[in-house]
């Protein structure tokens, strides 16, 4: 395993792999790949596949490219690896095989998640407003509901940066973040990343506000978000808010 010192030496073997018949969980942007350079860029190269290595705090993150013909191998590996499997219905089965070449391998399937989109709609007219969190309130918050290995918790720079420039959606009370929103924005749409209530403060609509404010600050645009099949109450509010399934759903998987 290799690690990557630059985009322009690793250009090369991600063109190399934009060829009919590859199956690929890798949708990172040319800028994407700059901020993973720095928190750590490593691949494995071999018969008919290419491995992508992103350091986290205490473990990997997999992405990979994988040909009809690949003899697929592992390097050696000291941490937890989590690769996630997301598709669109017609490459379902080829992602199956994807899954199974990995199973193979020694990962195992620890859940699937199911991706819903709001349509864009009319901003709502609301006069609340988030509440001011420090970046040390919002990790420690995303840090106690959510997984280190699954949560897709950002490095420590991004969630800063992400907090410094208002994607995370906050509500407070006297303990603290009863509430939080973190969206990425884009062009045509955005992304909730994370949404969670403290356990004390479920029930009373903080989602829903949450939501809301979202909606207000991004102008009813068009947004898409990730959910765990089978949480019940996080289906229920999705639905409540608009947002239905699209197509898109995805096996998460573990190694170590």
């Amino acid at each position: 395993m290799q690690r990557a010192e630059s985009y322009a030496a690793l250009a090369p073997l991600l063109s190399a792999q934009l060829r009919r018949g590859v199956v690929t969980n890798c949708f990172l942007s040319a800028e994407d790949y700059q901020r993973e350079l720095a928190s750590g860029l490593f691949y494995e190269q071999g018969e008919g596949f290419l491995l992508l290595f992103r350091q986290r705090q205490g473990h990997l993150l997999l992405n990979f490219y994988l040909h009809p013909d690949a003899v697929l191998r592992l390097p050696a590996l000291r941490v937890p690896v989590v690769t996630e499997l997301a598709c669109r219905e017609k490459d379902r089965e080829a992602m199956r095989r994807a899954q199974e070449a990995l199973q193979a391998l020694g990962f195992a399937e620890l859940f699937r998640r199911l991706r819903r989109t709001r349509a864009a709609c009319p901003a709502p007219d609301i006069a609340e407003a988030a509440d001011a969190a420090s970046f040390e309130a919002v990790q420690a918050f995303l840090l106690a509901q959510f997984d280190p290995l699954t949560g897709c918790i950002p490095p420590d720079e991004d969630l800063r940066q992400a907090v410094d420039a208002g994607q995370m959606l906050c509500l407070t009370d006297a303990a603290g973040i009863a509430g939080l929103l973190h969206y990425a924005p884009g062009r045509a749409q955005c992304e909730i990343r994370h949404l969670a209530v403290r356990a004390d403060c479920r029930g009373r609509g903080c989602a829903g506000r949450l939501l809301r404010m979202l909606e207000a600050k991004t102008g009813g645009q068009k947004c898409a978000v990730w959910t765990r099949a089978g949480n019940a109450p996080a289906e229920h509010v999705y639905e409540k808010n608009r947002f239905q399934p699209d197509g898109w759903s995805s096996a998460v998987l573990r190694l170590g």
